[in-house]
């Protein structure tokens, strides 16, 4: 038995499963960030007008300065959650395709937002790409045709099964219950009303809806296509 399944097996009478999975992935999330917060801090502080990807995974951005929590190929480490590595005004963009949903609406993404209006230049855009659970809620009910356009769904023997994540599901419950919580790992749903009155509340002098691929900023990064479907696309200014 590994020292992980000793230790899982000592607390886990005591803690839910799930949230033994939580506070290892926080601990490994923020040991990865003890390591490396100076180098990053150090490449990053000075930078002036760079673009920023943020919550990239494993598709960065030619050109721009991509941050993840997860270890990919040409994506420096930095938890956002902790603040972000930037001057004032040092930041012309940044761009965030589903990722803002996975912070905690008062402990974490209202900071976040803080720090992005902070960093920004002076008509600099922020770009927020999240499941849109206004559309969603909108179909619920219908048939599951209108599901499988917004997302990759194939029905078999046991339901409909969606090809992302490899769950099958048997009533549109459950599916909206994965969508708007996946697995405990997304924290707050957003629809278009909800996501425009934060980002003003937070500061940002304008903030307004948009299209896939289409941007206020023509140098913006490119929206995945196969999201489109199922994604509130919102643009903030400062």
């Amino acid at each position: 038995m590994s020292i992980r399944q000793s230790i899982a097996k000592f607390i886990s009478p005591w803690l839910p499963i799930y949230l033994l999975r939580q506070v290892e992935n926080e601990l490994r999330i923020a040991l990865r960030h003890m390591w490396h917060f100076r180098r990053v801090r150090r490449q990053l502080a000075a930078l002036k007008d760079c673009r920023v990807n943020i919550g990239c995974g494993p598709e960065p951005t030619p050109g721009w300065i991509n941050l993840d929590v997860l270890p990919f190929p040409n994506v420096m480490y930095w938890d956002c959650r902790r603040g972000l590595p930037f001057l004032d005004n040092a930041v012309a963009a940044i761009y965030s395709e589903h990722s803002f949903e996975h912070l905690d609406l008062e402990t974490e993404a209202k900071p976040y937002l803080q720090e992005c209006l902070r960093v920004l230049r002076p008509g600099g855009v922020l770009r927020l790409v999240v499941p849109d659970a206004g559309a969603y809620l909108q179909i619920y009910g219908k048939s599951w045709d209108s599901f499988a356009k917004m997302r990759p769904l194939e029905r078999d023997q046991k339901g409909w099964r969606d090809h992302w994540s490899t769950h099958t599901f048997s009533t549109q419950m459950e599916f909206i219950n994965f969508v708007f919580r996946q697995d405990y790992e997304h924290k707050f749903v957003y629809d278009e009303e909800t996501l425009l009155l934060l980002l003003k509340r937070t500061g940002f002098s304008k903030a307004l809806r948009q299209r896939y691929g289409v941007s206020g900023d023509p140098n913006m990064t490119h929206d995945r296509e196969d999201r489109s479907g199922e994604s509130l696309y919102v643009e903030a200014v400062k």
